[in-house]
């Protein structure tokens, strides 16, 4: 029994401790402490980050891309560009990924950026089996990665090992802490990634006993984690599937544990029947077998069962139970053929594709397969297992997030008219503004306000010739002085009559010429106050007549320009028109492509079951013959003795 590796998912913070990705699209994870929250001092970034924990990652992306463009991530730069990296690590692009952690290091970042950015860059090397490069790339990891990576960093640095199939520097690479201490086998605490994978590697590496030993410890690990139940189960099937030819009644011991609804039920079931089988009890290898030819026919373990029960019936001597049993398994064969056939129908004719689009959430791309919105069509039956395969999983994502996209981009397309509306809309509402004060108006305008102004500066300087205080006075003053005239006038008037007295007459002149005197004294005090405010009055509408002069001269220049404006608007919108066009054409030619790739696999998946399946109907016949032939030849059902006889 050969063992396979069940790789950890390799984590990586992108800009905070508590931004966890996983690089293969297997999901985006978030965990935060007390001790680990920053304060986000950029409000453009606070808002990226909230998209991205609400698992809008196209969003995100986007609205991460439009900041750096707009220069609103003055305090959070290297973290957002981080940010970005692990989003188009986590679509697979990783030359764009590759460029920007590059970058972040040749520019110098802080310590923690420049760990964290050789971090990513191994990992994205390690992924593209460039193993040389990714050591190289880990090598340069300081000592100020965050604490959440530490772990992870070994781990990756053991399964880099290991995938150079250098088993005893991976085993002594995993027992190797992140402070550089030595540890034994049983000091790697809840690690039980690490645990499985250094057993696996303990095994390869020729010393089976240790290896076995971490192996069943995580075969015995106590959780109520989805994650570490299928973990232990994968490691007591390993166990299981290793001892069924050496030792098939501790196999059968290690396969019992594995739980009978769980992604390994099936393969265990199988082995546990077969182990039986070693212990020649083939009567208790009936009990796994027919359950498990009661499940769904669309996994390899449940065709396989359907034979092994003719063949445990037939080792029990019960022919005719195992004759109907081959027959059996001989329909369900030719039953499944069927199906396979149109299946292979359906990939062909992209009904499968359509099928499985039309079942997804168009809101957003993300990392995580809706495996629960598989179509129920019988074509689709094969989809689960196909997809436990990380290049299967991987393709149909990458399909999906095509399929957004091209969405995405056929309603941009019918949007774009609406810009052209809103560009002639804006268009005829500035010319209509325009036409309402026309630069000539304004002009002269400005030319009769100048003249104006023109005779009341010389008017002053006559008045500041002449030392005039009296020009000066105001339109109340000016009235004061002529109800003062008419008032000396009528007293004249009135002395020169006889019967006015000459005592009335005086005390009326003395009245007038105190009035008089102090409307004069006024005037003269103030002469200087009153001259400065004019020339103030005449220096403020100067400039009032020259800023006149610069908005008239503004407003002729954005006449003369609007037409050109307006035809840069235009050919905007055409550029983008032009660019949509072209990314639909490459979004439809990558989705053609996928869509062929993703056939072929199948279409290598299917013919590999279709190749097992004619195997066991053959195997099925070949019995069931053999059987009749007995018969024939005995005259009678054959029993044991029968043939040698």
């Amino acid at each position: 029994m050969s063992f396979k590796v069940n790789k950890k998912r390799l984590s990586f913070v992108a800009v905070l401790p508590l931004l966890v990705f996983c690089v293969y699209g297997q999901g985006v994870y978030a965990k935060t402490s007390a001790s680990e929250v920053r304060e986000v001092r950029d409000l453009h970034y606070g808002m990226v980050l909230y998209e991205f924990y609400q698992e809008n990652y196209y969003s995100a992306a986007v609205n991460l891309i439009t900041a750096q463009a707009q220069k609103r991530l003055e305090h959070s730069d290297n973290e957002a560009r981080l940010l970005l990296g692990g989003l188009y690590l986590s679509y697979g692009l990783h030359k764009e990924a590759e460029e920007i952690f590059q970058n972040v290091i040749d520019e110098g970042a802080s310590a923690p950026v420049r760990d964290r950015a050789w971090f990513f860059l191994g990992k994205i090397r390690y992924h593209k089996q460039l193993f040389s490069e990714a050591e190289a790339a880990l090598n340069r990891v300081g000592n100020s990665l965050d604490e959440l990576l530490q772990e992870e960093l070994h781990t990756l640095r053991s399964n880099l090992l290991m995938a150079q199939k250098k088993y005893p520097e991976a085993v002594q690479s995993l027992l190797r802490t992140a402070d550089g201490k030595k540890r034994d086998f049983d000091d790697l605490g809840d690690a039980n990634y690490v645990r499985f994978n250094l057993g696996v590697a303990l095994i390869r590496a020729g010393e089976e006993q240790e290896g076995r030993k971490l192996v069943e410890q995580v075969g015995e690990l106590r959780s109520n984690d989805p994650d570490m139940k299928a973990l232990r189960d994968k490691a007591n099937l390993a166990m299981g599937y290793s001892l069924i030819k050496k030792d098939p009644a501790n196999a059968r011991e290690y396969l019992q544990r594995v739980r009978l609804k769980g992604p390994y039920s099936n393969r265990a079931l199988l082995g546990l029947g077969w182990a039986e089988v070693e212990l020649q009890r083939y009567e208790k290898a009936l009990v796994p077998w027919q359950e498990l030819a009661s499940r769904d026919r669309n996994d390899v373990a449940v065709f396989e069962s359907l034979l092994a029960i003719g063949n445990a019936l037939e080792r029990l001597r019960v022919y005719p139970q195992a004759m109907t049993s081959y027959q059996n398994a001989i329909n369900q064969y030719e039953k499944e053929l069927v199906y396979l056939e149109l299946t292979v129908e359906a990939v062909k004719s992209g009904r499968l594709w359509t099928d499985l689009l039309s079942q997804t959430s168009q809101n957003e791309m993300g990392w995580f397969w809706e495996a629960e919105l598989l179509p129920n069509t019988p074509e689709a039956r094969y989809l689960p297992n196909m997809m436990a395969g990380h290049g299967f999983h991987e393709a149909i994502k990458n399909l999906r997030d095509l399929n957004f996209l091209g969405n995405k981009l056929d309603r941009w397309s019918l949007e774009m008219p609406a810009f052209d509306y809103m560009l002639e809309l804006r268009r005829k509402t500035y010319e209509a503004q325009l036409n309402k004060l026309t630069p000539e108006q304004t002009k002269n305008h400005v030319i009769d306000v100048r003249t104006t102004r023109d005779i009341y500066a010389a008017e002053l300087r006559g008045i500041e010739a002449n030392n005039n205080f009296m020009a000066l006075a105001t339109d109340k003053e000016q009235k004061h002085f002529e109800r003062l005239a008419s008032a000396e006038e009528k007293i004249w008037r009135l002395s020169s009559r006889p019967e006015f007295g000459r005592e009335k007459s005086e005390e009326y002149r003395r009245r007038y010429n105190f009035l008089k005197g102090v409307l004069v004294y006024d005037v003269y005090t103030t002469y200087a106050i009153r001259r400065w405010q004019v020339t103030k009055s005449l220096n403020s509408l100067d400039e009032v007549l020259e800023s006149t002069l610069v908005q008239q001269k503004s407003l002729q220049s954005s006449r003369d320009s609007a037409p050109q404006r307006f035809e840069g608007f235009n050919q905007k919108i055409l550029d983008q028109k032009t660019r949509i066009s072209q990314l639909q054409k490459n979004v439809r030619e990558a989705f053609d492509e996928q869509k062929h790739q993703l056939q072929v696999m199948v279409d290598l998946e299917l013919d590999e079951l279709r190749f097992r399946l004619v195997d066991y109907l053959d195997q099925a016949r070949f019995s069931l013959a053999h059987i009749q032939d007995l018969a024939i030849n005995s005259g009678k059902i054959p029993f044991p003795g029968d043939e040698q006889e």
